[in-house]
């Protein structure tokens, strides 16, 4: 591999080559000159068995395009300058009301799939969260026209690539030490993610990205 150097381009710039990356100094900031994604985030909120009632997953309804009217995961953009658990927490009190002081979010993972939003390129980095119970004040507020709980072995077509981050969620959530406490519920969460196999294009997100 061709070792990196740095080449005086003037007072103030400089060039940065190797690993097919250019880095240039203007005015005292660092800029990278090829396309970078946007950065959203997205989170899984799953509620415990309870009086008989199975597990329940926290989704939204969008009110907005892309994916008007359709049930999502609570998420959106991160604001300039804001750290990713802050936006996380931030998206999910912004359309559920749910205070995230309440729950405890854990990263599981990044997907960034091209085609993933019709918008344009966009990376999104997951959050997930497992908690006792759904009386967590739920109520859409902001871009979500509603907010709802669904039982996780019964969940509606979702926007985006969001099967697919709640089956890796689920999978994650389902090797926890607060899962396997539960009787059943681990073996319950896999199962609710192996229903999510497959890929998750279908026509209802091509039929949604010609809509855009």
């Amino acid at each position: 591999m061709q070792a990196a150097r740095v080449l005086r381009l003037g007072r103030s710039k400089f060039l940065h080559e190797g690993s097919n990356r250019r880095l240039v100094r203007m005015a005292g900031s660092f800029t990278y000159q090829y396309p970078r994604p946007a950065v959203t985030v997205d989170t899984i909120i799953v509620s415990r068995p309870r009086d008989g009632i199975p597990p329940q997953l926290l989704l939204i309804k969008r009110k907005n395009p892309p994916y008007k009217d359709s049930w999502a995961l609570p998420g959106g953009f991160v604001d300039e300058g804001e750290g990713l658990d802050a936006a996380a927490g931030r998206e999910l009190q912004e359309e559920t009301s749910v205070d995230p002081a309440t729950v405890t979010l854990t990263q599981v993972g990044a997907f960034g799939d091209p085609g993933r939003d019709p918008r344009g390129w966009t990376v999104t980095v997951a959050y997930a969260a497992l908690v006792p119970t759904t009386n967590l004040g739920v109520k859409a507020a902001d871009d979500a026209k509603d907010a709802r709980w669904f039982d996780v072995t019964m969940l509606p077509l979702l926007a985006f690539d969001h099967k697919l981050v709640v089956r890796t969620a689920l999978r994650h959530l389902a090797k926890q030490p607060a899962a396997g406490a539960v009787a059943g519920l681990s073996a319950t969460l896999e199962a609710a993610a192996d229903k999510l196999e497959g890929p998750w294009k279908t026509e209802f997100h091509r039929s949604a990205s010609t809509r855009h």
